[in-house]
């Protein structure tokens, strides 16, 4: 996933450079979720049984590392990131609990090129795939929604403990609660919270410490339009242990930009651009996404 790959770039070159201790932060500098990613999608879910599919495509880059106090380190580098990204949307047919009830698949490939110190290099291959078994969303009003789940963040993808890779090592879970406050030809604000927890990797008896993330999205409608701002913040905030010992070194990233969609109901798009304004133990990076919504089977499973 783009701004995690970035990092693990990160993490490679600081051990290059002989300063493996701020290297680490999440393991190599890498995050398990891209923060950011969400977009305009926060508790944004279809009301109608069917299969739903977002389209992701995102270009992420960067130029400056930053060490543990969040100032930028003499290492030269430029990292640029493409990745094509599926999300099917199963929407049922039933409540539970007084929910709309949902499953989501995520199957993201990516593209890395990085050039370190003069030499380049590029990895392709399928990053971690995410599962979220049961996904529920409660209208507590026509505006007001909330969707809360867990993700399962497998251990898939092209991964190796030796060089930069496209996907981690290691599952991680991420419980998510999400609530959203939008009115047609008005507001619309919402915040997503995501919790990081992850498992060791086996292949290198490495943890990566636990983090919290916090994406949000605040604009105004204007018929099918809407502008705003989309952003997010990542902060990992349990040590790393490597080996069962505590290695300290935590991340943290905040960025944020401009957004627009447009929503013609049975299909919805978004285009944001996020800048990264701050980072400590990782690439301050930016990234461009295009997001598609289009439904795929919709209504099915509906009575009469």
């Amino acid at each position: 996933m783009p701004k995690k790959l970035i990092a693990a770039v990160a993490g490679c070159m600081m051990l290059a450079a002989g300063s493996m201790k701020e290297a680490q932060a999440f393991e190599s500098g890498v995050s398990p979720y891209p923060a950011g990613a969400v977009g305009t999608n926060i508790a944004n879910l279809p009301p109608i049984p069917g299969l739903f599919a977002l389209e992701q495509f995102n270009y992420t880059f960067a130029n400056g590392l930053y060490g543990n106090d969040g100032k930028k380190l003499p290492i030269p580098f430029r990292t640029s990131v493409y990745s094509a990204t599926t999300r099917l949307l199963v929407s049922y047919p039933f409540h539970l609990v007084g929910a709309n009830v949902y499953t989501q698949l995520v199957i993201p490939v990516v593209s890395l090129h990085t050039s370190v110190f003069g030499q380049s290099n590029t990895q392709n291959g399928l990053s971690n795939i995410t599962l979220t078994p049961v996904l529920l969303q409660w209208h507590l009003s026509p505006n007001l929604a909330i969707a809360s789940g867990i993700d399962f963040a497998f251990e898939t993808g092209s991964y190796s403990p030796v060089k930069p890779s496209v996907a981690v090592g290691y599952t991680s879970v991420q419980p998510v609660l999400a609530v959203r406050y939008n009115v047609p030809n008005g507001i619309d604000v919402g915040i997503e919270n995501r919790f990081l927890l992850n498992s060791k990797n086996g292949a290198t008896n490495y943890r990566s410490g636990d983090g919290y993330v916090a994406e949000f999205n605040a604009g105004w409608n204007f018929g099918p339009w809407k502008l705003g701002v989309v952003g997010a913040y990542l902060n990992q905030f349990g040590d790393d242990k490597a080996n069962g010992v505590n290695v300290g070194n935590r991340m943290k990233t905040f960025g944020i930009g401009p957004s627009v969609v447009y929503d013609a109901r049975t299909w919805n798009v978004n285009l944001n651009y996020q800048h990264g304004f701050y980072a400590v133990n990782t690439a301050k990076s930016s990234s461009i996404w295009l997001n598609i919504a289009i439904p795929l089977w919709p209504g099915f499973g509906r009575k009469g």
